[in-house]
């Protein structure tokens, strides 16, 4: 899972540094998966992208604890 999580940290960064300086204030329009039309800047949609892996490496961080692995130190500010 490492070799795949520095890959996808390096195309999300590749794309952040690709993007213009005006992308977060694009005006993002859409349906949802209900059909229910929403319209919202970008910026809105990145900060959600960004915190949900959040959530999901927490997750992650859960079940591979449950399992008897010790993941090490996920503190952030242990780790800034």
């Amino acid at each position: 899972l490492r070799g795949k999580r520095e890959a996808l940290d390096a195309a999300i960064e590749t794309w952040v540094a690709d993007m213009p300086d005006s992308y977060p204030q694009f005006i993002m329009r859409y349906s949802n998966s209900k059909g229910i039309e929403r319209t919202h800047p970008a910026w809105q949609a990145m900060t959600h992208f960004f915190n949900h892996q959040t959530h999901h490496r927490g997750q992650a961080t859960t079940l591979l604890t449950q399992a008897g692995v010790d993941i090490g130190v996920t503190d952030l500010i242990a780790l800034v």
